[in-house]
């Protein structure tokens, strides 16, 4: 903390001419949106990086505070887009942006703001991610960094870098399940209608995808299922429910999905373990039983499979008040 209370954040968000208007209204519905039912929260300022009006997307003007000096006292800075990969910064917020970050002030990107952080000289030794449309540009500009397309967002500790625009979102939880728990992120995400968490490195933490676009009896199956996780869901049984026969029903999957019924069925199963690790305090066993996935080797197996990690790691991540052994 620089100097807050222990129970406030104080978070910067930057806005400049050309505003990315999505990135920007996000960080704000998380971080800058009053709370009153919140006494711990946050303190959010609207930082201009220049003097002068700010107009963004959509012919929209922002009205914010010109005060770079006040990026040193915060506990985390936004940066929610850029201009563009070679448009330059200012000199003015490549230092504050610098003087900040050595005195321990996190720094968040979202989607083209990593150009920003590159710019200013902070990634280096660092892998970060952005919009996968931005990567080549990232390459060809910062051939030094390590970049990342394939995940939603990465954190590196002080640094941490978003894919575009709805996976900052995801960043923006994650950062408000470090400050406060996990169920305060919940409640945040259902307030926005969105999953409570979709994992950051694909790598590390595999995120489903959100099931926007799923039409007709494969989205009511997957809804079916959900609730019935702990069910045998063979083939036969998935494609009865569907009333349709397995062969169309693994088309169908494979089309709209991307994996067969048996790979979606079991990264669902992981999901519900990932949340009942986060919000319970049961133990291996129990949550087998309720995934379906039925045994704590199975459980385990596919859980470092998919997330890179154990069910007890992710839990002493995500979830340092419980206990239970696993």
């Amino acid at each position: 903390m620089n100097g807050n209370t222990a129970s406030r954040r104080s978070v910067c968000i930057l806005v400049y001419k050309g505003q990315c208007l999505f990135e920007y209204a996000l960080a704000f519905e998380v971080f800058g949106k009053p709370r009153p039912e919140y006494h711990d929260w946050y303190d959010t300022q609207i930082i201009a990086i220049e003097p002068g009006a700010i107009d963004g997307d959509g012919h929209t003007l922002i009205r914010a505070e010109h005060n770079l000096a006040r990026l040193q006292t915060s506990d985390l800075i936004v940066i929610p887009g850029w201009r563009g990969p070679d448009a330059p910064i200012p000199d003015a917020l490549s230092h504050a942006l610098k003087l900040a970050h050595g005195k321990g002030v996190k720094i968040a990107s979202i989607c083209s703001g990593v150009f920003v952080l590159a710019q200013a000289g902070l990634l280096a030794g660092k892998q970060v991610t952005t919009h996968w449309r931005y990567a080549d540009d990232f390459r060809r500009l910062h051939p030094a960094i390590d970049i990342n397309p394939d995940v939603l967002y990465v954190d590196g500790g002080d640094i941490l870098t978003s894919a575009g625009s709805a996976a900052g979102l995801d960043l923006c939880l994650h950062i408000v399940r470090q400050d406060f728990g996990a169920a305060r992120a919940n409640e945040v995400a259902r307030r926005l209608v969105i999953p409570a968490m979709r994992d950051g490195s694909q790598a590390q933490y595999v995120s489903r995808p959100m099931d926007m676009g799923y039409k007709g009896s494969i989205a009511k199956l997957m809804d079916i299922i959900r609730e019935s996780l702990d069910k045998d869901w063979n083939i036969d049984v998935m494609a009865e429910t569907a009333g349709t026969s397995p062969r169309t029903l693994q088309r169908r999957f494979q089309k709209t999905t991307g994996q067969s019924p048996h790979g979606w069925l079991t990264g669902e199963r992981v999901e519900l373990a990932k949340d009942l690790l986060e919000t319970t305090d049961l133990n291996i066993q129990k949550i087998s039983a309720i995934t379906g996935l039925k045994t704590p080797e199975t459980l385990r197996h596919h859980f470092r499979r998919l997330t890179g990690v154990s069910p007890t790691q992710y839990r002493s991540k995500f979830n340092a008040n419980r206990q239970s052994v696993l």
